[in-house]
């Protein structure tokens, strides 16, 4: 198997790519709640459909968002954070990886649910905007891999005030979802293998079937763990009606929010 890393426009290069790549199994793709939910929905020029282009295989992993804020933020909880940011309408800013990102949208859901002025400020990337939350340019991020602030919150640098999913998380059972506590704000961050439409579905299964043996390794399950994230199961038939689903409803959401590309 050779790895190619294909960036641009948010993935979408890439997955064009093997859209339209012949469907004999031997072109695949991992895709993400980003290039196959939200940024369909607000680039209405991408160059494939996640739901006519590709025949799902299996999913990977799913891991979870993390409100995380600066250390020097005072608010220790998220009623904390929304009375500070009701207290200085549009002094608060937040990090997201781009327009359009899944945090982002997080971002833009809570300004809406917790009827706030908050401002977006987007980054290249976690790093950059990991270090701009570090050195206080923005006051808070939800961060799409929770590993990537977990050496900060320990040493105090960050706070941890909630999880953006429907269940805690394995790897921060301390942590209260943000539905807990009033904020219906429920965004896993999924990762799937695809491939290109019409592809048999002997291949697919076969390939299907090697995912599931993969992730029942628990060599496997511990490295994801250690990355904040748990194996996937889902097989195809359940995983194309998954990602139906999870696209019509990141519609609602960005539609709601009125996020548009920039």
């Amino acid at each position: 198997m050779v790895v190619e890393n294909v960036p641009g426009a948010n993935g979408a290069i890439g997955l064009t790519r093997v859209a339209k790549s012949a469907p004999d199994g031997y072109t695949l793709s991992m895709a993400a709640t980003a290039t196959f939910a939200v940024s369909p929905h607000i680039n209405l020029k991408f160059s494939y459909d996640p739901l006519k282009d590709f025949v799902p295989i299996a999913m990977r992993a799913r891991t979870t968002s993390v409100l995380v804020v600066n250390g020097n933020v005072p608010a220790h909880s998220v009623a904390e954070l929304v009375a500070l940011a009701k207290a200085s309408p549009g002094k608060l800013n937040y990090a997201s990886i781009g327009t359009g990102s899944t945090n982002h949208l997080l971002g833009e859901m809570f300004r809406r649910t917790a009827g706030i002025d908050i401002i977006h400020v987007p980054y290249k990337g976690n790093g950059p905007g990991l270090t701009a939350l570090l050195a206080g340019e923005v006051q808070f991020f939800f961060f799409p891999v929770f590993t990537d602030a977990m050496p900060h919150l320990r040493s105090g640098r960050l706070r941890a005030l909630g999880v953006a999913d429907s269940r805690r998380s394995a790897a921060a059972k301390d942590i209260p979802t943000l539905t807990e506590l009033g904020y219906d704000l429920v965004a896993p961050a999924w990762f799937v293998m695809v491939a290109p439409a019409g592809t048999p579905a002997a291949i697919v299964q076969r390939l299907a079937a090697e995912v599931k043996r993969v992730n029942e390794l628990d060599e496997v399950k511990r490295f994801l763990a250690e990355q904040g994230a748990e194996p996937g199961s889902m097989g195809p038939e359940a995983l194309a009606e998954f990602i139906a689903a999870e696209h019509a409803r990141y519609g609602r959401m960005i539609r709601e929010a009125g996020i548009k590309a920039e």
